[in-house]
């Protein structure tokens, strides 16, 4: 990772945040900016929790400080959910290795990390793929998004899933209806989207169809993604990964590099 020792955030990482902020704020109904940083609100979309979340911008506030804000932020908005981002990386990791640490203490909060991963190159493969509009492949992107995005517990399902669609339609419109899928004939069984704004693009919503794996889809949509991006001459192309899972070790394949994380303090409704 390119970091210091201390977990102290590079330019890139920032740059990347900001991206990702920046769209956010496209995407969400409101906006508020708080002494302590920035609450995203979208009553429009109740039941996603990232799409109505706290981003903690003020560093060195107690665990239970940022409890106390999330409960009046979120929980004051009739939210039972509660979804924190620490927007510092140095106080995210702070933060969540207390709540770790003290399990007891924070009964029900999660700790998540997501690492920030820039392309940096690898070589050419061929790959079968192809580029369409959400509009095209509606269906299967509404089975993947149930069998990954919406957890077994979730007592509405088929509601989360339409409004995470919804949510998929609102990032097209702030930065671009592309999105890639495999194979290239018949029917999709694996699927990304590309964001793009300014210099900088993004490769997202990686998933594929739980009887498909392994058969090198997600692989053949990434580099087709990154073919689409190099070719509008974008000079930072990243991705998103969870820490915990082993898709960034395929990213790491493809090219992608870690420079920097984010810490995220979840507790389910």
């Amino acid at each position: 990772m390119d970091a210091d020792a201390t977990g102290s955030s590079t330019r890139e990482r920032d740059e990347l945040l900001a991206f990702e902020l920046k769209l956010d704020e496209r995407v969400c109904d409101e906006v508020h900016r708080l002494p302590w940083g920035r609450l995203f609100l979208t009553p429009s979309l109740p039941l996603i929790w990232d799409a109505n979340w706290v981003g903690i911008e003020e560093v060195g506030l107690s665990v239970e400080q940022l409890v106390a804000i999330g409960d009046d932020a979120l929980g004051g908005e009739g939210f039972g959910h509660r979804t924190i981002a620490l927007l510092d990386q140095a106080d995210g990791r702070r933060v969540g290795l207390e709540v770790e640490e003290h399990p007891d203490r924070w009964p029900r909060w999660e700790v998540e990390r997501d690492r920030y991963m820039v392309w940096r190159g690898a070589p050419e493969e061929p790959f079968e793929a192809r580029e369409v509009g959400l509009a095209e492949i509606l269906g299967p992107r509404r089975a993947i998004t149930v069998e990954e995005s919406v957890p077994d517990d979730v007592p509405q399902p088929q509601e989360t899933a339409e409004q995470l669609l919804e949510l998929d339609r609102r990032y097209g419109e702030a930065a671009g209806d592309r999105w890639f899928v495999a194979p290239a004939e018949g029917e999709p069984l694996s699927c990304c989207r590309l964001l793009r704004d300014g210099d900088i693009a993004q490769v997202e919503d990686v998933g594929t169809r739980a009887q498909a794996r392994e058969r090198g889809y997600a692989k053949a949509v990434v580099r087709a993604a990154i073919g689409a991006a190099r070719a509008e001459a974008a000079a930072t192309i990243f991705l998103v990964a969870d820490a915990a899972d082993w898709p960034q070790l395929l990213y790491g394949r493809l090219g992608f590099e870690t420079v920097g994380e984010i810490t995220i303090l979840r507790r389910r409704p």
